[in-house]
């Protein structure tokens, strides 16, 4: 059986997110280097930045090809994230980045993400969403107050996040995420 037989025979777990292109990516780890020195907790690898959009858990298998189709629906307006700030959170023990304003375009994907899966049995997130990054995670002890976060926005010229499904697996070293599907923002 191929990898694609497998997923479809499994349960995966799932979430759409904004995915940074290699240059964003470098450009977050950065700026985000000296806090991260001076949390004690599990750094979140350079590989697994991302924002979710919206999460979907586990997963039917079978269901994937409807949620790739569900992406696909395009044209998605570009996202301007301009990540400015450190918070703790307390109650998932994590240190996030956070942009210095929600912006109006991640919150059209968001709700038409929704309104495409909503006919699949996803029921939406009551919550409103609420962009950032997450940099550490397992904060051991709350990290000092006004940890340095240099201001990072959109590197290059074109837009340097996608659309991207994305599933999440456990392994020994900690969890990996990997795009299953992604498409371009206009």
């Amino acid at each position: 059986m191929n990898e694609t037989g497998v997923r479809q025979a499994r349960e995966l777990r799932l979430f759409f997110a904004l995915w940074p292109s290699g240059a964003q990516r470098s450009a977050l780890a950065v700026a985000a280097a000296p806090a991260i020195g001076q949390v004690d907790g599990q750094p979140v690898p350079p590989t697994n930045l991302h924002v979710t959009l919206v999460f979907l858990g586990m997963v039917p298998g079978r269901t994937l090809a409807h949620l790739i189709e569900a992406g696909g629906q395009g044209p998605r307006p570009a996202v301007e994230l301009a990540f400015e700030r450190l918070e703790f959170w307390a109650k998932p023990r994590v240190v996030v980045a956070m942009p210095s304003a929600v912006p109006e375009a991640g919150l059209e994907i968001v709700d038409r993400l929704w309104t495409s899966v909503a006919p699949l049995g996803f029921e939406r997130e009551l919550r409103p969403w609420q962009p950032h990054l997450t940099l550490v995670r397992r904060v051991r002890r709350p990290p000092p107050e006004n940890l340095p976060l240099a201001p990072v926005e959109n590197v290059g010229d074109e837009s340097p996040w996608r659309l991207a499904l994305v599933e999440s697996t456990s392994h020994p070293d900690g969890i990996r995420y990997k795009p299953l599907a992604d498409w371009p923002l206009a």
